[in-house]
């Protein structure tokens, strides 16, 4: 629950920011023509017509889509061509599905269409079943973090009506082949689905957590170590510094002479 709340008031700041929701819906463009690229080159490779069938229908919802996100940007950008956004934000858009290092996933989530020889059907759509239940999450939230814009809520809501249909497809295939005896494959594949996008989630979290825990350590470091240290060293030097000795009583009884 507290995690979803920080999420979404980080999400939040960036569709404030109108440059940074221009560039947003840009981002989301891109992801959407690049899962609907990879589902048409899997299409090609199926022996299932009425698998071929959904995907086919799936590519053209994912490059309906990217047009959907261009066009609003597109409208937007007039808008704010003379703006530039708040210096206190990061200048990074939000990412509909970052690419995972190490897993072979394009930028929507999907497994690389060259893998799908390998893999096979059933581990593909179960793969593609994982994905959209994460995508129609994600972009649930930020259509209600347009509630103020309703131009961009209503491109939300016809995408959302899409990626409800790739969850109930893929959803109906995976229980066909369970009927039909495939019940341990179906387990397995979504299994090693749900596991990926952990992996990398947990990925990204770990880098974060790192690089956070690295300055936690760094002003530590600086507060208990390095800075009484300077300090000790700035007092050494100042008492080192050479001064003329005080005249002898002798001395000054011969001076005055």
């Amino acid at each position: 629950m507290i995690t979803s709340m920080l999420t979404r008031r980080r999400h939040r700041a960036v569709w404030r920011d109108p440059v940074r929701k221009l560039r947003t819906l840009q981002g989301f463009a891109e992801t959407e023509e690049d899962g609907g690229k990879d589902l048409a080159a899997a299409a090609v490779r199926v022996s299932d017509a009425d698998l071929r069938g959904h995907l086919e229908r799936h590519s053209a919802d994912e490059l309906r889509h990217a047009e959907l996100f261009r066009k609003r940007a597109r409208e937007l950008e007039s808008q704010t061509a003379h703006l530039a956004h708040s210096g206190e934000q990061s200048d990074k858009p939000y990412d509909l599905s970052s690419r995972r290092p190490g897993v072979e996933l394009d930028s929507h989530g999907f497994y690389n269409s060259g893998l799908f020889d390998e893999l096979g059907e059933v581990a593909y759509v179960a793969m593609l079943h994982v994905a959209e239940q994460r995508a129609a999450q994600l972009l649930a939230m930020h259509r209600d973090l347009n509630d103020s814009d309703a131009e961009t809520r209503a491109v939300f809501d016809q995408v959302l009506r899409d990626e409800h249909y790739h969850v109930a497809y893929t959803q109906r295939l995976l229980e066909r082949w369970r009927a039909d005896g495939r019940e341990h494959e179906v387990r397995s594949a979504l299994r090693a689905a749900r596991r990926s996008r952990f992996a990398g989630a947990r990925k990204r979290l770990g880098t974060r957590s790192a690089a956070g825990f690295s300055k936690v350590v760094l002003y530590l470091l600086y507060w208990t170590a390095l800075a009484p240290l300077a300090l000790v060293a700035r007092i050494s030097r100042d008492k080192s510094q050479w001064q003329a000795p005080p005249a002898a009583a002798g001395d000054e009884d011969q001076s005055q002479y």
